[in-house]
């Protein structure tokens, strides 16, 4: 027996739809529930605004990334796990790859859009740090997050405009992995290089 497919699901795959064929910005929430036979009340519960879309969509990759995930081996490398858990997130990305060309390219340069893509950034970033066996949380945590959801954010246009192999999306977090890992480096060996100055 078949599953039954959630009212979000429903949503999220309705609104796939709907971006496909109208665009991000002439999207209606309202036409976009009719169509997928939410009723109102259910659709705004469940998305009051387009912020709360994106955070829908987002939510689905993560549970692909879930769903895909290995247990970590903690004995390799962190930055290896990193790297595998972040291609995860961006393999679970591709059954929506048509659709976030749109709402990418109609969101260059608009503050707004950008910023409403923050909050499902970040969240997913947690759960690649998680996935990963990498501090979610702290100081530490804090900014393992950010530089994930930076690298997601940034990583982003190279996916949508890459082949099925990934293989320019691959280069491109291994080279930014790489230039963070250098900035790490340098922080640590200057506040080495302070300690050692306040101890003579």
């Amino acid at each position: 027996m078949a599953a039954k497919t959630s009212p979000e699901d429903k949503l999220v795959t309705a609104a796939l739809a709907a971006i496909e064929e109208q665009g991000w910005a002439a999207l209606s929430l309202t036409a976009m529930a009719r169509k997928a036979k939410i009723p109102p009340q259910t659709m705004y519960e469940m998305c009051p605004d387009k912020r709360a879309l994106l955070s829908l969509m987002a939510k689905r990759t993560d549970i692909a990334l879930l769903e895909r995930a290995d247990e970590p081996d903690k004995g390799s490398p962190a930055r290896d796990r990193a790297f595998d858990a972040i291609l995860n997130w961006f393999e679970g990305l591709a059954p929506m790859r048509p659709a976030l060309r749109i709402i990418h390219n109609e969101s260059v340069g608009n503050l707004g859009e950008i910023i409403d893509l923050i909050p499902a950034t970040m969240r997913s970033a947690q759960w690649i740090a998680d996935c990963a066996a990498l501090p979610s949380t702290g100081w530490e945590g804090f900014f393992v997050t950010r530089a994930i959801g930076l690298l997601l954010a940034e990583t982003l246009g190279v996916w949508l405009n890459d082949g099925d192999d990934l293989a320019k999306t691959m280069a491109h977090v291994d080279r930014r992995m790489r230039t963070m890992e250098e900035w790490v480096s340098a922080l640590r060996q200057a506040n080495k290089s302070e300690e050692t100055a306040d101890t003579d």
